[in-house]
């Protein structure tokens, strides 16, 4: 702690004997704020020849460190003469013992003694202010921070008055006395904070810029924390917390651009590691439509072991994916974090993405998961049923009645959901209209087939009496042919005309089956819908 207070100092204005000025300042202890010149009139400002020898002597043990032995001459000297002081020279021999004391880290005491100095007032106003000033910084330093706040402010005060340039460490001080007084006053620790900054010449002090950005954030003030964080980031770039700060500060204004672009520079420097902040700016970079690059850069920080490969950070690649029309990249991330999912919904997410890729066998699959992991909301479960249904129709082939029917029993479900029950109703008049058709077309079908075994009966009767007229015999040809025809027709009219209810092949369906690998989903409203 000593080596702490040697580049703060009293100024030594200690007459000595012979009526000769002591030209050598002691040891440093406080920052010296300049003075008055003026002094006011009165009694004489000057020691006796005795005192003055005494202080030149323990002023020596000063210079050379020697504090121990300092201190027990004051002790002396004032125990000795201190009844017969003036009060000029035991405000000065008092001011002097403070500084002793406080490089023997004794700074209660040393806050006595320069209290007994100022409340003798035997110095003139000047030195009595600086003492104001000495007092204060030890009350900062004792954490009296309401006392300090008052001593700053007189001293601040009689300064300006006195004409005196005020050190920016007092207003350093001032400022960060009102941040820890309970409740803080950041609104008050404003000013002296801005005259800290201001007052510090050429060369930053990092504390100072520190001290006003946390007023500015406290008080929420980020239209002067963002040209002050500009200001510390050219100062001192190798800090990253200044940059995420930044980008933070043009946020909250609305200005994503500028924090998109702060934070995007930070990282590209190696500054940004942490996952919180890497999957900040990926989000910025799917904002700012380049989701490619978001996605590149978020593999990347996974596969470096940068953010965890957990199930959101699993889902927002593969948005980034799916955003950037990369849905062979985007699937299998997309399966990944739903296989682990205690819900449907990651599933029924994979389901659509798969339903885009055209790939309709595994979106059915996913979204049969889904339904039956439940715990979706009623939007999204209605949802779910739509896109089953389309997974399935889009499987179909001309004839697939079965798969159509299958379809249908999705889009049916899908009816008791209000976000779905409208395109659904479209969908299921859709199959029936094909299914309709569909039949119509068979129906059709064997009417003309029928009517060519008509036509072809016929002929072959024409030809018979031909051949009788001839008295020709048929040949084995046309007999084959004949018998074959026959059978043929005899078939389609034991079959009978098709219909919903007699479809080709006697009872069983002439159609492909539904892919065997399809589970069917066995969700049921109340298992799975949530809160609407």
């Amino acid at each position: 702690m000593r080596g702490k207070y040697r580049k703060l100092g009293f100024s030594a204005v200690a007459s000595v004997a012979a009526g000769l000025m002591v030209t050598t300042a002691p040891t440093a202890v406080f920052a010296q704020p300049a003075q008055c010149d003026a002094e006011e009139s009165g009694p004489s400002k000057t020691l006796s020849p005795r005192v003055g020898q005494e202080i030149q002597k323990l002023y020596e043990f000063m210079q050379n460190d020697q504090y121990n032995e300092a201190l027990a001459g004051f002790n002396n000297l004032i125990a000795s003469r201190g009844d017969s002081f003036s009060d000029y020279e035991k405000s000065t021999v008092y001011e002097l013992r403070a500084n002793v004391k406080i490089n023997l880290e004794n700074y209660t005491g040393a806050l006595s003694d320069l209290q007994t100095a100022l409340n003798t007032n035997g110095l003139p106003p000047a030195r009595n202010n600086q003492l104001r000033y000495y007092i204060a910084q030890l009350n900062f330093q004792a954490e009296q921070y309401q006392t300090a706040i008052s001593g700053l402010n007189q001293w601040i005060q009689l300064a300006r008055t006195c004409g005196v340039t005020v050190d920016p460490n007092a207003y350093y001080l001032l400022a960060a006395a009102y941040t820890q007084i309970s409740p803080p006053n950041y609104r008050a620790a404003v000013g002296p904070a801005e005259q800290a900054v201001a007052g510090m010449g050429a060369e930053p002090r990092k504390g100072y810029f520190d001290l006003l950005n946390l007023v500015y954030s406290e008080l929420g003030d980020n239209a002067k924390r963002a040209p002050l964080l500009e200001r510390m980031v050219n100062y001192w770039p190798e800090d990253k917390g200044y940059w995420t700060q930044l980008s933070g500060a043009y946020s909250v204004q609305n200005k994503d651009r500028e924090a998109f672009s702060v934070l995007e520079v930070a990282y590209r420097a190696g500054l940004i590691k942490s996952e919180n902040e890497i999957l900040t700016l990926v989000q910025y970079y799917s904002f700012f439509d380049n989701p490619y690059r978001g996605a590149t850069l978020l593999e990347r920080e996974m596969n470096a072991g940068n953010v965890k490969r957990v199930q959101k950070n699993l889902v927002l690649l593969s948005q980034l994916w799916s955003q950037s029309r990369e849905h062979k990249k985007s699937i299998p991330i997309l399966r990944e974090a739903a296989n682990n999912a205690s819900n449907g919904e990651l599933s029924y997410r994979l389901g659509m993405v798969l339903l885009a890729d055209e790939q309709y066998a595994a979106s059915e699959r996913a979204l049969v998961t889904a339904l039956n992991k439940g715990g979706m909301d009623r939007k999204d479960t209605g949802d779910a049923w739509l896109l089953l249904g389309t997974a399935r129709f889009s499987q179909a082939g001309p004839s697939d009645t079965a798969i159509w029917s299958r379809a249908r029993q999705a889009f049916v479900r899908a009816q008791s959901y209000d976000n779905a029950r409208r395109r659904a109703s479209d969908w299921i008049s859709y199959i029936d209209a094909v299914v309709d058709t569909y039949w119509t077309q068979l129906g059709q079908e064997w009417d003309a087939n029928i009517d060519a075994c008509e036509d072809d009966f016929a002929r072959f009767e024409r030809d018979a009496r031909i051949r009788e007229l001839q008295n020709r015999a048929p040949s084995q040809e046309d007999l084959d042919e004949e018998a074959a025809r026959r059978a043929e027709c005899a078939a389609l009219r034991e079959q009978g005309r098709p219909s919903r209810n007699n479809p080709p092949g006697g009872g069983g369906s002439n159609t492909e089956s539904a892919p065997a690998d399809t589970d069917e989903a066995t969700e049921t409203e109340d298992a799975s819908a949530d809160e609407e």
